[in-house]
Formats: C-alpha cells, sequence, structure tokens
C-alpha cells in the first residue's frame, strides 16, 4: 500500500500583529509573490481565497507560496476561528485545487527605470523575506523624484509597528543602499 493517507499539515504562528496570524503549509500554494483579498473583494480569482474570506470575523488573506496570512476583525476572538482557518486550508489542500488560478500580469522590467530595478532588486533579496517571516510582503508601488512608494499588506499592513518598519527598516535600508532615494511614502 504505497497510497498516501497523510493530512495536509499546517501550523499556526502569531504575527506582531495581534489580529493576523500565520498558517504555515507544506506545500506550494503559488509559484512566487503573493495575492492579498480583503472581504469585499472579488475572490473569484482564488478558490482559496474564497474559503477563507466569507468566513465570519476574517477581513483579509494574504496568499504567499508557502503560507496565507489571515487577519481577524478586532471583534473577533482566535479561538475557534484559527481552527475554522486550519480545517478550511487542509480541505483546500487535500481538493487538489490551485490556489489562484488567473495569471498576474507583471510589469515589463524594460519600461522600468535603472534605479526601479535597483529597488526592487533590493526589496526582493533583503525587505521580502524578512517581512514574510511576519506575515506580510511589500508591493512597490513606483519611484518619482526621490520617493519610493510602497504598500505593506497581510498581516504588516495594519500592524502597529508597519509605521517603523517603512521608515526606520526599509527607508533607511534603501537610502544607505541606493543614494537616489530619498524617503517611503506608503501608498
Amino acid at each position: 500500500m504505497n497510497q498516501s493517507t497523510e493530512e495536509p499539515q499546517v501550523r499556526v504562528s502569531s504575527t506582531p500583529n495581534p489580529d493576523a496570524y500565520m498558517f504555515r503549509v507544506n506545500e506550494t500554494l503559488i509559484p512566487t509573490g503573493t495575492r492579498e483579498y480583503i472581504r469585499g473583494d472579488d475572490p473569484s480569482s482564488s478558490p482559496l481565497a474564497e474559503r477563507i474570506l466569507p468566513l465570519d470575523g476574517v477581513e483579509l488573506i494574504l496568499i504567499a507560496p508557502r503560507f496565507i496570512t489571515v487577519r481577524k476583525d478586532p471583534e473577533h476572538a482566535w479561538t475557534p476561528l484559527s481552527d475554522i482557518i486550519t480545517q478550511q486550508l487542509k480541505t483546500f489542500l487535500q481538493s487538489g485545487e490551485m490556489a489562484i488560478i488567473e495569471s498576474m500580469a507583471a510589469i515589463d522590467p524594460q519600461k522600468r527605470s535603472e534605479i526601479e530595478l535597483r529597488i526592487i532588486a533590493l526589496l526582493d533579496e533583503e525587505v521580502r523575506p524578512a517581512i514574510a517571516q511576519d506575515g506580510g510582503d511589500v508591493v512597490f508601488h513606483g519611484f518619482d523624484n526621490g520617493t519610493v512608494k510602497l504598500q505593506l499588506i497581510g498581516a504588516c499592513g495594519t500592524c502597529p509597528s508597519s509605521t517603523a518598519t517603512l521608515h526606520y527598516g526599509i527607508e533607511n535600508l534603501l537610502r544607505e543602499e541606493i543614494p537616489e532615494v530619498e524617503c517611503i511614502e506608503q501608498v
């Protein structure tokens, strides 16, 4: 008997944001990047978001390659919500469905300036892995006259530490490595 009847593994962990938990899985949900859905969005491009977002108390789901971050509204407790999310995630993993069914259109790198490409590379190499550890991600929205426009998403979107992360962490790193960067603006 070589058939595996092993149940998918889901590890739940807290984040610096008390209203967001990470649900780590041992399977790949999406190949790269992240995708965020907020209550009120149309989740039809994601069978996984369609399962999680309608749950009572859920405000947001961030789907990353090996985890999801779920943010709840402050009025709801994590118990029993985290157990319900865990079960929904396990059921989803057993279904064999894809987490995202649409391809995300990327901006052609040839349409980016040299400075933008350097900023994106630094974000991808240094910043995004660190922020992913806390259940979030950072989205680059552009560079204009010394200002980098970024958006923190997932657990980081409403985290009490997000301003410090942006200005004392990311801004200092970008200014140190890329002299053309003067400041960061949160989008």
